[in-house]
């Protein structure tokens, strides 16, 4: 399957238990993200990690926005990024110190040592809320299970590969008791303990329906609709432009007498904008003149 497009998410269910799950597979949406800049492999496969992760999450959070996952840290990765809109538009970034060498194999802990998660919730029109977890283990899968240890207080488990090539993952919840049908009291640990068998090949190199086939083929599992997903950028003209004014008159002025133009790219999605003197002059007024 790895030469064939596919970008989706599909959510199932496990008939007579309260488990339901998802699983994620994108390939050509996470190329898109990682050829905007020239990643080394191990930085790749984590950013790739954090693009499967928003793309779990963002179907689990039924909000018209954005949601947003960023890691902060002291180490030499200093920012990592993923969002993913109600149009399941996905993007990402990773920043870090280039005059490094960035090891073969990295951890989440170890390349951002001291620092934390940040889950970000952004509708359209309503208040924000982020919610922070810090990073004591070793691996995304495990800060986003405590995430829903603390958000949700309900037991989650997440599974997570990337390989520079496909990226995907699959997640396991159980939720409140009361919304169980009786009869199968050992379902969470019967499942999850199945789903630990799962390999990177057969995360990133099996359609959905055949995954949980080999891990649940004893099992009634219940699959629903596919959803597509792909890269988006949700930079524009008139957003940069606001972005730039945000920087105050003084600074645009320097800009102006120095370049002549103030130029912005989007570090998403390298797209170049670039602003003139009289772009700036409604902003700037009387003092827009620099010459």
């Amino acid at each position: 399957m790895n030469n064939v497009t596919i970008n989706e998410i599909q959510r199932f269910s496990f008939d007579n238990s309260n488990v339901r799950g998802e699983r994620v597979l994108l390939n050509d949406a996470y190329q898109e993200i990682i050829k905007r800049k020239e990643y080394p492999l191990s930085l790749e496969k984590l950013l790739g990690e954090f693009v499967a992760a928003i793309a779990l999450l963002r179907d689990i959070v039924k909000i018209d926005g954005v949601l947003s996952i960023q890691a902060k840290g002291n180490g030499f990765l200093s920012t990592l990024m993923t969002e993913c809109d109600e149009h399941q538009n996905l993007r990402g970034i990773a920043q870090w110190d280039e005059s490094q060498e960035v090891p073969e194999s990295i951890s989440l802990k170890e390349v951002l040592e001291g620092g934390y998660l940040a889950i970000t919730i952004q509708p359209r029109n309503g208040q924000r809320y982020q919610g922070i977890v810090e990073i004591i283990g070793d691996t995304l899968s495990e800060c986003l299970e405590q995430y829903f240890s603390q958000s949700e207080q309900l037991p989650s488990r997440v599974w997570l590969a990337a390989n520079g090539a496909q990226c995907g993952g699959l997640f396991l919840q159980r939720l409140p008791e009361e919304q169980a049908k009786e009869g199968d009291e050992d379902a969470w640990d019967r499942l999850t303990h199945l789903a630990s068998t799962v390999k990177e090949e057969e995360l990133l190199g099996l359609e959905t329906s055949e995954l949980l086939h080999r891990l649940y083929h004893e099992e009634e599992v219940r699959l629903y609709d596919i959803k597509a997903m792909q890269f988006g950028c949700s930079c524009s003209r008139q957003r940069t432009l606001e972005a730039v004014m945000s920087l105050g008159s003084a600074e645009i002025r320097e800009l102006l007498i120095e370049q002549g133009s103030v130029k912005v790219d989007c570090q998403f999605c390298a797209e170049k904008y670039e602003f003139s003197e009289n772009d700036l002059a409604d902003f700037l007024g009387d003092q827009a003149k620099t010459h």
